[in-house]
């Protein structure tokens, strides 16, 4: 265990991800699409890198949502009925 009770690996998660967040949004976005293997053209990188902070910033929003009244839903009600 690591000196604050993590585990070395979920210390160099946060690390990883605390480097990541150092990056100005277009290195960020070139990284990103580095990773997971999307070709991006230099051109793209400020559009893209623009609507992905946009995105990051909709998701932040929606975590901080109190969501403890909210009841689940079946969305597929169908396939309940018949087990």
């Amino acid at each position: 265990m690591y000196h604050s009770g993590r585990s070395i690996v979920q210390h160099r998660m946060l690390t990883v991800q605390e480097e990541v967040m150092a990056l100005s949004k277009e290195e960020r976005c070139r990284e990103l699409a580095r990773l997971v293997g999307i070709p991006l053209m230099e051109a793209e990188v400020a559009e893209v890198a623009e609507r992905f902070e946009s995105l990051l910033r909709e998701l932040e929003r929606l975590t901080q949502l109190d969501l403890a009244s909210i009841q689940p839903v079946l969305v597929f009600p169908e396939e309940e009925a018949s087990s």
